[in-house]
């Protein structure tokens, strides 16, 4: 009788005769087993058509439903407006003690401590959702566990793809089952970390050397999903906070660091790198425009003091030589910051034995506007605005009243 009632359902769903309108619903599977058991239950019996009996509806969604959801048999069928289905553990199947275990990628410190820190409580919730299932119920749940288990590492582990793995010790024992979960990475991967330092005081010249530092301890974050090192973009950061606090420079200059994210395949930081202790800089520059200008070479020397919170000064000195002749230019300054990248200050000169008011916008992130000025006690200005094009070099619109051409190109090359 069996065999000929599953003829009759095949029959009906490959002929695709006339549906029912109602729906199959399931009693006694959780929430996982129960969305496959009403999927499977329900494509039948949409095929039955409406003018059977009840009792051929039944009999017909039993032998499927016994069928079909291995583990499991059919206790009741009720017709209501609905079908519902009432299932309960099938005589002699093996409903284990279910031990899970996470088995996390093979990732290096601090990055392996990232994925501890998110896989944390997992395991519990795995273990709730295999609680009283067969083993038998995997051989047509498999996919819908997946699916739930990856819906519980969407938020944790975004970009993680999830692969299941059944572990017996012994046949027909209710000890030794285990339920192993994988973890491999999903496109996009990150293949590398960029990062660009930014300083008003510290050299560009030594920013080569932080800068090999950095990518060698980004080495644990290459090869990740960009998805889940965007989740812990602020892990970077302390990660190459981290790395700079190690190095020999930035301690000594006490410098602190500035960090921004822009995850991708090839993830960016951008870092503004500032000493509270010093300011230095070289430059050399080259006019065009202006017969009486020559190149000239520049080097810049402070030392920074907070005197009051957020209240940042600068003493410096200045040395600027004219490359033709060799003349030497010496500049006494202080300044300090208002606000932000504004600076205000005076300096002496030891071209005219002059004083001259100073003011400079100076941004921190390269490839920016600047402009800076100058008014000397005899009324001369002294002027620029200038947009950084590289790490190493500059162009600026200068002015100079002092010049019988005032107006010129100057390109400074940074080091």
């Amino acid at each position: 009788m069996r065999t000929a009632a599953t003829l009759f359902v095949f029959a009906l769903l490959f002929f695709q005769t006339k549906p029912g309108a109602a729906a199959v619903r399931i009693d006694g599977l959780n929430e996982w087993l129960t969305l496959a058991a009403e999927r499977s239950l329900n494509a039948v019996y949409e095929h039955i058509p409406s003018e059977e009996s009840q009792d051929v509806k039944e009999q017909l969604l039993r032998v499927v439903a016994n069928r079909l959801l291995q583990g499991y048999r059919v206790d009741e069928v009720r017709f209501q407006e609905d079908v519902t289905i009432s299932l309960v553990v099938a005589n002699g199947a093996n409903i284990p003690v279910w031990s899970v275990s996470l088995v996390p990628p093979n990732l290096s410190p601090p990055v392996d401590e990232w994925f501890s820190r998110d896989i944390a409580g997992l395991e519990d919730e795995v273990k709730l959702l295999m609680k009283n299932v067969p083993v038998e119920a995997l051989l047509w749940g498999d996919t819908d566990l997946k699916l739930r288990i990856e819906e519980m590492c969407k938020d944790r582990l975004p970009g993680w793809r999830v692969s299941l793995m059944v572990h017996t010790k012994g046949e027909g024992t209710r000890e030794g089952i285990s339920l192993e979960v994988a973890f491999t990475p999903a496109q996009p991967l990150t293949l590398a970390v960029s990062p660009r330092i930014s300083s008003t005081s510290i050299p560009v010249m030594l920013h080569s050397n932080l800068k090999d530092d950095l990518l060698k301890g980004f080495a644990p974050v290459i090869g990740i999903p960009v998805p889940w090192l965007d989740k812990h973009a602020d892990d970077l950061v302390v990660l190459a906070k981290f790395i700079l606090s190690e190095e020999y420079l930035v301690e000594k200059a006490k410098a602190e660091a500035d960090i921004g994210v822009t995850t991708g395949s090839v993830s960016q930081l951008d870092i503004d790198l500032e000493s509270r202790r010093y300011s230095a800089w070289v430059w050399m520059a080259v006019y065009a425009g202006a017969e009486d200008r020559y190149p000239e070479a520049g080097l810049h020397f402070g030392r920074r003091v907070q005197p009051f919170s957020g209240w940042e000064t600068e003493l410096y000195t200045e040395f600027i030589m004219s490359l033709d002749d060799w003349d030497l230019e010496t500049r006494l300054g202080m300044r300090w910051a208002p606000y932000r990248d504004l600076w205000l200050g005076g300096e002496w000169s030891s071209d005219g034995n002059l004083w001259w008011a100073r003011a400079m916008i100076e941004p921190r992130l390269k490839r920016r506007p600047y402009a800076w000025a100058r008014f000397s006690e005899d009324g001369d200005t002294n002027a620029a605005l200038g947009l950084r094009i590289t790490d190493y070099l500059s162009i600026e619109v200068h002015y100079d009243s002092r010049d019988e051409d005032p107006w010129n190109v100057r390109a400074l090359v940074n080091l």
